[in-house]
């Protein structure tokens, strides 16, 4: 391998660790990735519809459907009326939902804690940096 692809399958890696403690910790809150996903996105951004979420997530209609009805049914989301469009809905965090999300970034804060263990300020600022060009060129080519 040279050092390009080695960089690849590290991050790979990496990306498999975080993803694998994440998975775990949001079934101990009785959620699914997705869900945790869902919520983290209409918290962000409020007044948002279903479409909207599923464009970012890059699945079905029908898929991102399910997400929030089955998020809607276990009172985390909330839908109401959209004035600019009566065909759809806009999707509310609710109390519930929030008090959820709050645990999750209790649990990113943790594990970003233990990711950076032992790096300075300005190493830590370097490797954002190189995580953001990073993820410019996958996003230009």
């Amino acid at each position: 391998m040279n050092s390009d692809q080695v960089v690849s399958w590290k991050l790979v890696l990496l990306g498999r660790k975080i993803r694998n403690r994440r998975n775990q910790f949001v079934r101990n809150l009785e959620l699914t990735s997705v869900q945790a996903d869902a919520l983290r996105f209409f918290t962000d951004h409020p007044n948002s519809t279903i479409t909207d979420f599923k464009v970012q997530q890059q699945v079905t209609h029908q898929t991102e459907r399910l997400i929030v009805k089955r998020l809607v049914d276990r009172e985390l989301l909330v839908l109401r009326p959209n004035p600019a469009d009566n065909r759809s809905k806009l999707v509310a965090v609710t109390r519930t939902g929030q008090d959820k999300l709050e645990q999750l970034n209790q649990h990113i804060l943790q594990v970003s804690a233990t990711l950076f263990t032992g790096f300075s300020a300005d190493e830590q600022q370097q490797m954002f940096t190189l995580l953001d060009r990073i993820n410019d060129n996958l996003e230009r080519n």
